[in-house]
């Protein structure tokens, strides 16, 4: 046993734009695209990763996941949960951990729904919710699109709840995390699935600022038995790359942002560029990334609206739209950066706090809009978001060669990635500042940022196919 300071987190940052929402657990027959798989080009491919298996290493899945995801792309009978017990030591407050893995149920965290959201960018997931009814924009229920939408995920919890007295470092306050032991032994359950269940992925939106031999001989382990392994780079900026994303033999993944994710014109007014008023989502910003073009309701100026302008540029063009997100991990000593992929601000199912609070919207529950019922659709933003985009591409790869290796995928994900170069932009956000939408700079002086560049669906596609 030992006291440890250094717990594995999940990498995440939850925006404060947040609107709950309810989803159906059926499956829609519209399938609607959003401007994060835009910005990869997934619109450009017909794999859809059939075949493929995706270990999801996070926090579980909520006990309703059917409401969000088809039933037949989850392989319950093979996911599970590791847990190892804690204490706080009463003379330091630090955290002691048992030196005891125990499995459990993948039926997730109560803490945190941050293994359903990431699950969500893959699949894709239901949605439909009665606040965009309340404002006057009815819309009917349905299905968002995922970069892979016909792997299947094998839900494994390594991140769980913990509660501890008000003497410990997290007092007052359950906090969710997971130990090395947990975090090692998802990887290898993973890894020995893939005996029976492959081609197999195992994406990881987690880390921490210290290197683990536990966790690397584990994902040694599942590399040694053909796992492609994906982790997210970290959200510490500038004080480098987080573990297990920091690790040579793993793919990385920083997190990059659009430059319009944010803005649309005055719903009242035809503006002829980007550059002219509409700064944020001051009248409905609920559906900003699903693409509408009925000029009747006026949904017209979101995604794929008036003068296309909030359609995502292509090819080159693209360069000078892509952001790199500030909270993205640069590359410390002797690390490396792989690629980046959206992750500032990515929506999908994330139900809140206390507990599973969930009213599906087929039960004709008004809960979001009268009294507090907490939300099911959030805008979230992270490398956690940015990292299943990659593991999802890598499952449309395998689809085609189930035979790739871990150094291979990587090196068809960085020879085919966007290159985006240091530089400065200015991006629709929030400037607490002034208390407003407006446009501000962000900016990437460093190479350290970028990787390889950003991920582009159909030019590894294209690569795998023509090698």
């Amino acid at each position: 046993m030992g006291k440890r300071k250094v717990l594995l987190f999940m990498l995440v940052l939850v925006s404060l734009l947040v609107l709950p929402g309810y989803a159906k657990p059926y499956v829609p027959e519209e399938v609607w695209p959003t401007w994060d798989l835009d910005m990869v080009n997934i619109e450009c491919v017909e794999e859809t990763g059939e075949g493929v298996y995706i270990a999801v290493l996070d926090t579980g899945l909520v006990p309703y996941w059917r409401d969000y995801f088809p039933e037949d792309r989850v392989a319950a009978k093979l996911g599970a949960g590791f847990y190892e017990p804690c204490h706080a030591d009463p003379k330091t407050g630090l955290i002691v951990e048992s030196g005891k893995v125990h499995k459990t149920t993948f039926i997730g965290s109560t803490g945190s729904t941050h293994g359903t959201h990431v699950t969500s960018t893959i699949l894709g997931y239901y949605y439909r919710t009665p606040v965009d009814a309340a404002w006057g924009y009815p819309l009917p229920a349905i299905k968002v699109d995922g970069v892979a939408p016909d792997v299947t995920i094998i839900p494994v919890k390594v991140l769980a709840d913990y509660s501890f007295p008000k003497w410990s470092e997290y007092p007052g306050h359950d906090i969710v995390f997971g130990t090395d032991k947990m975090v090692a032994a998802g990887i290898r359950y993973a890894a020995d699935l893939a005996e029976d269940y492959s081609p197999m992925i195992i994406t990881m939106s987690l880390g921490g600022p210290e290197s683990s031999e536990e966790i690397e001989d584990a994902i040694d382990y599942a590399i040694s038995k053909g796992v492609i392994v994906v982790a997210a780079a970290g959200n510490a900026g500038m004080d480098g790359m987080d573990y297990p994303g920091a690790y040579e033999q793993v793919i990385s993944v920083g997190s990059c942002g659009w430059k319009y994710e944010w803005w649309w014109p005055d719903p009242f007014e035809y503006p002829d560029s980007p550059d002219d008023e509409g700064l944020g989502p001051d009248v409905d910003y609920i559906n900003y990334y699903y693409p509408f073009v009925d000029g009747r309701n006026r949904l017209w100026w979101l995604q794929s609206g008036y003068n296309g302008w909030r359609n995502v540029a292509e090819d080159d063009e693209l360069v000078g739209e892509v952001y790199i997100s500030e909270f993205s991990s640069r590359e410390g000593e002797d690390q490396e950066l792989d690629v980046v992929a959206p992750g500032s601000w990515v929506r999908g199912p994330y139900p809140g706090t206390p507990g599973y609070a969930h009213l599906p919207w087929w039960s004709q529950g008004w809960g979001s809009l009268m009294g507090w019922n907490p939300g099911n659709y959030y805008y979230v933003g992270g490398t956690s978001m940015a990292t299943p985009h990659v593991a999802g591409i890598a499952a449309l790869m395998l689809e085609i060669d189930p035979g790739l290796s871990q150094n291979e995928v990587e090196g068809i994900l960085k020879s085919t990635a966007l290159h985006i170069p240091s530089d400065t932009m200015d991006i629709v956000d929030f400037d607490s500042d002034i208390g407003s939408w407006a446009w501000v700079t962000v900016g990437w002086e460093d190479p350290e940022a970028t990787g390889a560049g950003l991920v582009q669906a159909d030019q590894a596609i294209l690569s795998v196919l023509s090698p």
